[in-house]
């Protein structure tokens, strides 16, 4: 589960609370949080579907849209599960009867799976439809083993993962910039005037 977490002046809020009541300021605060959360997710999975190589209808199911904030609450989450992607799903992979697989995935992140180079893998055509791509791991026939690309939740799970950097540089940029303006918002909603919250007023 990937958590907004963005740092807020404390200072700037004490302000606010004296003039704002503590309801208005907390739906102010939920506004900006649950609006920051969802446009930061809308970047976030379209860096994953870059690192992992597919469209993001591929791994759709696996990020839910974003649960938002209570009044007990602050913050706003999102829980991005694994997906079980085949390999031959990501652009270019192809396997080669005497190269074997040649793919990538973590193709933002980087790492041993950006050039994933398996000699002795092949083709399986499932018995109830569909196909993979699989290797032996011993000299016996049996057993095999699938390969799979990047899961979604790999992509947010690692904290050097890029979509995971994004995640965290974007909802803190939203947060900042959305916070102050749900903030005056609220002013004008409870008659309080002209007054800024940007710390600007005379």
């Amino acid at each position: 589960m990937a958590f907004i977490n963005v740092g807020i002046d404390a200072t700037q809020l004490e302000r606010w609370a004296a003039e704002l009541s503590a309801r208005g300021l907390s739906n102010a605060i939920r506004r900006a949080v649950d609006q920051s959360a969802r446009a930061a997710r809308k970047i976030a999975i379209t860096v994953i579907a870059g690192d992992i190589g597919v469209s993001k209808a591929k791994f759709k199911q696996a990020v839910p849209k974003v649960r938002a904030s209570t009044a007990g609450d602050l913050s706003a989450s999102w829980t991005i599960s694994k997906a079980r992607i085949g390999i031959l799903n990501v652009t270019g992979a192809k396997v080669y009867k005497a190269l074997g697989l040649k793919a990538s995935t973590h193709r933002l992140t980087g790492g041993g799976s950006a050039s994933l180079d398996v000699r002795k893998a092949f083709i399986v055509n499932a018995k109830a439809g569909g196909r993979f791509v699989a290797f032996r791991r011993g000299a016996d026939r049996l057993p095999i083993k699938g390969i799979y690309a990047e899961h979604p939740a790999t992509a947010m799970g690692q904290p050097n993962a890029a979509a995971r950097k994004t995640w965290e540089r974007e909802a803190s940029r939203e947060v900042a910039t959305r916070l102050p303006v749900e903030v005056a918002k609220q002013f004008a909603r409870e008659g309080l005037g002209p007054a800024s919250p940007t710390g600007n007023e005379d």
